[in-house]
């Protein structure tokens, strides 16, 4: 199939490819060892051999989908005449391909089929790899082509099997082996080509340290992420005998606590499975909820948690701990309110390990928990910070500054907070912007930081993206971020008297987000600035909005600007329209199951059972903020009128304490709330794709998930949009994500 231009420039450009028949041989995937890798490599670099070798596979898939010739149905007996089997005939569902590039004999019939059980049979070892992790109908498998590069290969028959090209988004660690700190978080986005239907492959570099890294898959403009609805994949680096570190698995505990918080417990409880007497794992248990300590050795009983400490501290005051042993027993002996144990190994890492991440958080924690002025406390932290500066270190004295009012420590520890991007986010940014503005004597200080964050590109929201989070959630979290900083450039603008600027800000905002705060800036200062009718129409959305809000926040009215009843009612029109044009439409499996806390197992579906849900879905129970019950609470009216019912999941807590969301039992909620269930397998966790610690969920009467995300605000809207829906329209607007 190669042309013979092509092979002009494979015998000037590429001594690999001289040979005629490599690409495809490459192509078919013949090739091994050192030939397919240098193949490979050639390939990746060369547009018109990677060309060459879509069209090869393009022409073999083809060839592999149409029908095998059958033999005569007597061809058996003629060649194998006394062969009669009294054994049943186990018919195959699976087509028989036939082979490309190989030659052939005249029993290919039977040599198919024999190809097919091979094939099936390597099928099955492949995936039966540690590293090769099924998910679903897909897997993807990480592993080192050779220190600091990462071969990642996606083999699947979901929708995503239909592209040409996709990618995937990873997050990595590395250790800081200078200063033994925790980690060092990495991100990387890597394209992955098509070498057949349903199987992609791709190269990327990571540090050769690396010793822990997920991934997922979506196609390239994000809207579809296959990674088996919240199972990540992992590549750990492992001994001689081909067995996690245990640098790779302390890694793997702290990377859990960042990507997916449900796994924290099962991953500790797999390390300390090969590291039973590290005090970071125990202590990671106690810390998620987990007081019931695992079971002792065989034939002795279970020790407590106490006990255990007592060992861990024993065996190492007798060989020696190493800063982040002293770290975990600091914790673990806190966590058990054993005092003079935390302090003995807080001082001890402080003392041999000062510039030490570690001991950088302990005198945090003493600075934090002292009586000191807050000037004392700057100062500390001021001394802190020339020892071992740190983005932990940077956010307190920015916080502390900020409290303080003064201009001149502020502006130094916000340069030192935006100097350190490792521990930064947009939400954190944000907050920060937020404290500044509220403060008049920083507010030209405020709005330097909220223009710096405007001008930030759009792109560097990509690596603070979940996994596992879709690509519309993600556009709306971005949406409402930027929105809220355009209302604090407005609200800045409006107190220097730049009415103009400060409507131009309300406006962008507008555009972003329908946030009750959005709307009651742009009614108010409509309103003041003489435009009526433009203020009547944001009132109106305010009036229309199906949330009742916990505050209120009423704009000053008078006759003039009052909607008309014609005016609410094509707002309410336009909120159903705006809510319906966010909705998610994604398949979600009614078999995982739950437990009441009277330890009864029900489905998923089961619960639902055809009904608008929300899901309120926390690591703990505790977790779900207080704010967020206290407005579940002020529509549980609106909520029981359109016939939507609440239910609270909680993936950790205990059910017989009965204590957890014990004011949803109470009188006078009416029927919109469910009992709450346990979700201790994490069956749930993993079908609707949980990536915080609270998180909330719609799903439709057609089973379809609507809506996830952390808003609780934005997903009321939606269950009570879909709510009031009549049925069959409801089942309609399903399409319309």
């Amino acid at each position: 199939m190669v042309s013979d231009t092509h092979n002009e420039h494979l015998e000037r450009a590429c001594k690999p490819c001289r040979d005629r028949d490599l690409l495809n041989r490459f192509a078919d995937g013949e090739l091994s060892g050192s030939a397919h890798a240098e193949a490979e490599a050639h390939v990746r670099a060369c547009k018109r051999c990677r060309e060459e070798v879509q069209f090869i596979q393009a022409l073999s898939k083809a060839l592999h989908d149409l029908p095998p010739r059958k033999p005569p149905p007597d061809l058996f007996e003629e060649l194998f005449p006394e062969a009669a089997s009294p054994a049943p005939v186990v018919p195959l569902s699976v087509p028989e391909p036939t082979p490309v590039g190989r030659r052939t004999s005249p029993r290919s019939p039977f040599v198919a089929v024999g190809t097919l059980l091979l094939l099936l049979a390597a099928i099955v070892v492949s995936l039966a790899r540690p590293d090769y992790l099924l998910a679903g109908a897909s897997s993807l498998r990480l592993g080192w082509k050779k220190p600091g590069t990462m071969r990642l290969e996606y083999h699947s028959v979901s929708p995503l099997a239909a592209e040409s090209r996709l990618r995937a988004r990873l997050r990595y660690w590395v250790p800081d082996t200078l200063r033994f700190a925790q980690t060092e978080v990495g991100y990387g986005v890597v394209e992955l080509s098509r070498e057949r239907s349903g199987a992609f492959t791709g190269v990327i570099d990571l540090p050769p340290t690396t010793v822990y890294a997920v991934a997922a898959v979506e196609d390239l403009d994000g809207d579809y992420i296959d990674n088996d609805v919240g199972r990540f994949w992992e590549y750990l680096e492992t001994d001689a005998d081909r067995r996690p570190t245990f640098a790779a698995r302390r890694y793997q505990v702290l990377a859990a606590g960042e990507l997916n918080p449900t796994r924290v417990a099962d991953v500790a409880r797999q390390a300390l499975s090969e590291f039973p007497d590290r005090p970071e794992f125990w202590a990671t248990l106690l810390r998620y909820g987990h007081a019931a300590a695992p079971g002792g050795s065989a034939g002795s009983p279970p020790l407590t948690h106490p006990q255990r400490l007592e060992r861990l501290d024993a065996a190492a005051r007798q060989r020696g701990a190493e800063p982040g042993e002293m770290h975990a027993l600091s914790l673990y002996a806190r966590s058990l309110g054993v005092d003079d144990l935390e302090a003995f190994w807080r001082e001890k890492l402080q003392a041999e390990h000062p510039r030490h991440e570690y001991a950088t958080q302990a005198r945090l924690r003493e600075i934090m928990r002292s009586s000191l002025s807050p000037a004392e406390r700057l100062s500390a932290l001021d001394r802190i910070w020339t020892l071992a500066p740190s983005a932990q270190v940077a956010q307190v004295g920015l916080q502390l500054a900020h409290e303080s009012g003064d201009l001149t420590p502020t502006r130094t520890w916000l340069d030192r907070y935006a100097s350190s991007p490792a521990w930064r986010d947009r939400r954190l940014d944000l907050e920060v912007a937020e404290r500044l503005v509220g403060v008049p004597a920083l507010r030209g200080l405020a709005e330097e930081w909220v223009l710096r964050q405007l001008g930030e590109p759009a792109n560097r929201l990509d690596a603070e993206r979940a996994l596992d989070q879709s690509r519309p959630n993600f556009q709306a979290e971005a949406a409402e971020g930027l929105a809220r900083l355009h209302i604090l450039h407005g609200q800045l603008r409006l107190a220097r008297g730049d009415k103009v600027a400060a409507l131009d800000a309300f406006e962008r905002a507008a555009e972003l987000s329908w946030s009750r705060e959005v709307l009651v800036e742009l009614a108010g200062v409509h309103a003041e600035a003489g435009s009526r009718t433009r203020a009547a129409q944001f009132l109106a959305l305010l009036k229309a909005d199906p949330v009742v809000p916990l505050d209120p926040h009423p704009p000053a009215e008078d006759g003039v600007v009052t909607p008309t009843d014609v005016r609410l009612a094509a707002a309410r029109s336009i909120w159903r329209a705006r809510v319906r044009s966010s909705l998610l439409d994604e398949p979600v499996r009614e078999d995982a199951k739950v437990r009441a806390a009277s330890g009864e197992e029900r489905t998923f579906g089961e619960i639902v059972d055809g009904q608008v849900t929300l899901v309120i879905y926390g690591l703990r129970p505790r977790y779900v903020p207080a704010e967020s019950w206290d407005l579940l609470e002020a529509n549980a009216a609106n909520l029981d009128t359109a016939n939507v019912r609440a239910l609270p999941v909680a993936a950790k807590g205990d059910p017989a304490s009965g204590a957890d969301f014990a004011w949803a039992a109470s009188d006078g909620l009416g029927g919109w709330l469910h009992p709450i269930h346990y979700d201790k397998r994490l069956e749930l966790a993993g079908v609707l794709g949980t990536w915080r610690t609270a998180q909330y969920f719609v799903v439709g009467r057609s089973g379809k998930l609507r809506y996830r995300g952390e808003d609780v605000a934005t997903a009321l809207r939606i269950a009570l949009t879909l709510g009031r829906e009549p049925q069959a329209s409801s089942q309609i607007t399903t399409t319309l994500s």
